[in-house]
């Protein structure tokens, strides 16, 4: 740069020469230089006063650095709730599943059904059993003057549709009772049992009825009675017994001693013994003189026990059913 300046000053004094040199080339010798080096003529005191300084222009600036970011936006509000769509198609109507109604159906339901269909245990069928066993189940049936009442049903011996009335099995219940239990019946239906004087006088009173007894002797002796007709009279002949037409191996037809008897409780005296026989015996029957009883003492032996023709023939099971003769 001096170099430079050197040079353009050694021109003007070449060119002019202080006794001529007007103040016009003075001004624009100085305008020359100062646009060649503003800086050094500012430091040289060149510069005139109120003159414009013009000097080359400069290297392009490097690009300045990113800002930093700015904060995040707020969120958008939310849009309005969408409406309700319309109502889907209506499906195929679906199957019954029976299986599963059965399943679930609470025990008032089922026992209202069967009343509808059932007044006794003909056509019963195991599966709709409350209860069952081997043999067959608890049932509810829906008995004239009686009403709705549980029965047990034999669904099995030689046909099923046996409605038991009488069972003696482990002496879990006492049946040295009064006149109204035995009217209206007690025990337990998968055990022992009395169904009742009045449910089997509805159960019999058309007739074509018939009687099948069960026994097993304290000695393991099987032994069947049956009878081909049975009917029970109503209350007010104090359920008298009609029976006939006796086979089976049991030893002597025992029945035959009370056919035409009324029924005797230790509270109701129909026999024509000269005291209670059913207060002797311990257990209610068809008593005329006295005689064998499948209603006696389980516990007891002798004429106090169960018996069927001669206290001799003592029995650990009895049971007494009935059925519609085919």
């Amino acid at each position: 740069m001096d170099s430079m300046i050197s040079f353009l000053l050694f021109l003007f004094v070449l060119d002019t020469s202080p006794a001529w040199a007007t103040n016009a080339q003075i001004s624009h010798f100085k305008g020359i230089v100062c646009n060649q080096c503003q800086q050094w003529c500012e430091n040289t005191n060149l510069v005139t006063p109120g003159s414009t300084r013009v000097g080359k222009a400069g290297p392009r600036g490097s690009r300045g650095r990113p800002g930093p970011q700015g904060p995040r936006g707020r969120p958008g509000d939310f849009g309005p709730p969408g409406g309700i769509g319309p109502v889907g198609p209506t499906g195929p109507q679906g199957e019954i599943n029976m299986t599963l109604i059965e399943q679930n159906m609470d025990r008032k339901m089922k026992e209202a059904l069967q009343m509808i269909t059932r007044s006794n245990c003909e056509g019963a069928k195991l599966e709709s059993a409350f209860a069952r066993n081997d043999s067959g189940g608890v049932f509810n049936s829906y008995i004239p003057t009686v009403g709705f009442k549980g029965v047990f049903c034999d669904v099995t011996d030689n046909g099923g549709s046996w409605t038991v009335f009488q069972r003696r099995m482990n002496g879990d219940v006492d049946f040295f009772r009064g006149w109204d239990d035995y009217v209206n019946g007690f025990g337990d239906l998968q055990g022992d049992h009395w169904l009742g004087l009045e449910a089997l006088h509805q159960l019999t009173r058309t007739g074509n009825i018939e009687l099948k007894i069960t026994m097993i002797k304290k000695d393991g002796i099987y032994w069947v009675a049956k009878y081909s007709s049975f009917r029970i009279g109503p209350s007010s002949d104090n359920y008298r017994l009609h029976v006939s037409g006796f086979s089976g191996n049991a030893t002597g037809d025992a029945l035959s001693y009370n056919n035409n008897r009324q029924f005797t409780t230790n509270d109701m005296d129909h026999d024509v013994a000269p005291y209670n026989c059913a207060s002797y015996h311990e257990g209610a029957w068809w008593f005329g003189s006295c005689g064998s009883t499948l209603n006696g003492n389980f516990h007891k032996t002798g004429k106090k026990g169960l018996f069927w023709y001669g206290y001799a023939n003592l029995l650990r099971f009895s049971e007494m059913k009935i059925r519609k003769r085919s």
